[in-house]
Protein backbone atom coordinates (compact mmCIF):
# COMPACT_ATOMS: atom_id res chain seq x y z
CA UNK A 1 0.00 0.00 0.00
CA UNK A 2 2.86 2.58 1.08
CA UNK A 3 4.26 2.25 -2.61
CA UNK A 4 0.56 2.97 -4.22
CA UNK A 5 0.61 5.88 -1.82
CA UNK A 6 3.69 7.04 -3.24
CA UNK A 7 2.78 6.44 -6.78
CA UNK A 8 -0.63 8.78 -5.73
CA UNK A 9 2.01 11.48 -5.01
CA UNK A 10 3.99 11.24 -8.13
CA UNK A 11 0.74 11.67 -10.20
CA UNK A 12 0.12 14.77 -8.52
CA UNK A 13 3.20 15.88 -9.07
CA UNK A 14 2.91 15.20 -12.68
CA UNK A 15 -0.14 17.42 -12.71
CA UNK A 16 2.15 20.49 -11.74
CA UNK A 17 4.80 19.78 -14.07
CA UNK A 18 2.43 19.97 -16.88
CA UNK A 19 2.19 23.32 -16.30
CA UNK A 20 5.30 23.69 -17.92
CA UNK A 21 3.75 22.38 -21.93
CA UNK A 22 3.59 24.53 -23.76
CA UNK A 23 1.11 23.19 -26.11
CA UNK A 24 -2.37 24.16 -24.86
CA UNK A 25 -3.77 20.83 -26.17
CA UNK A 26 -1.13 18.33 -25.13
CA UNK A 27 -1.22 20.28 -21.68
CA UNK A 28 -4.84 20.07 -21.41
CA UNK A 29 -4.53 15.93 -22.60
CA UNK A 30 -2.05 16.05 -20.28
CA UNK A 31 -3.74 16.78 -17.07
CA UNK A 32 -6.63 15.39 -17.96
CA UNK A 33 -5.13 11.95 -17.91
CA UNK A 34 -2.98 13.17 -14.71
CA UNK A 35 -5.93 13.53 -13.02
CA UNK A 36 -7.67 10.67 -14.30
CA UNK A 37 -4.45 8.73 -13.03
CA UNK A 38 -4.69 10.33 -9.12
CA UNK A 39 -8.40 9.98 -9.42
CA UNK A 40 -8.80 6.22 -9.37
CA UNK A 41 -5.84 6.33 -6.62
CA UNK A 42 -7.56 8.82 -4.60
CA UNK A 43 -10.61 6.12 -4.85
CA UNK A 44 -8.15 3.02 -4.36
CA UNK A 45 -6.50 4.69 -1.62
CA UNK A 46 -8.48 7.72 0.03
CA UNK A 47 -6.75 10.84 1.60
CA UNK A 48 -5.24 8.39 4.17
CA UNK A 49 -4.28 5.59 2.37
CA UNK A 50 -6.69 3.03 3.87
CA UNK A 51 -9.31 3.35 1.02
CA UNK A 52 -11.44 6.38 -0.49
CA UNK A 53 -14.84 7.13 -0.07
CA UNK A 54 -16.18 7.46 -3.86
CA UNK A 55 -19.21 9.81 -2.41
CA UNK A 56 -16.53 12.76 -2.45
CA UNK A 57 -15.09 12.69 -5.93
CA UNK A 58 -15.81 15.75 -7.52
CA UNK A 59 -17.48 15.99 -11.32
CA UNK A 60 -14.28 17.11 -12.64
CA UNK A 61 -12.31 14.29 -11.17
CA UNK A 62 -14.88 11.85 -11.92
CA UNK A 63 -15.16 12.68 -15.52
CA UNK A 64 -11.00 12.70 -15.81
CA UNK A 65 -11.48 9.45 -14.70
CA UNK A 66 -13.69 8.11 -16.76
CA UNK A 67 -11.75 9.89 -20.35
CA UNK A 68 -8.56 7.90 -18.78
CA UNK A 69 -10.68 4.91 -18.47
CA UNK A 70 -11.35 5.47 -22.02
CA UNK A 71 -8.22 6.22 -23.22
CA UNK A 72 -6.52 3.25 -21.72
CA UNK A 73 -9.33 0.82 -22.77
CA UNK A 74 -9.03 2.09 -26.63
CA UNK A 75 -5.78 2.03 -26.17
CA UNK A 76 -5.69 -2.04 -24.87
CA UNK A 77 -8.17 -2.80 -27.84
CA UNK A 78 -5.58 -1.65 -30.48
CA UNK A 79 -3.46 -3.61 -28.43
CA UNK A 80 -5.38 -6.78 -28.79
CA UNK A 81 -5.84 -5.92 -32.44
CA UNK A 82 -2.24 -5.60 -33.48
CA UNK A 83 -1.66 -9.52 -31.85
CA UNK A 84 -3.94 -10.85 -34.66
Amino acid sequence: VNNLWQVRLRTREMFRIMNCVQCNKCRLHGKIGAMGLSTAFQVLLGRSGEGGDVKRVHRVELAALVTTLSKFSTAVAFCNQMKQ
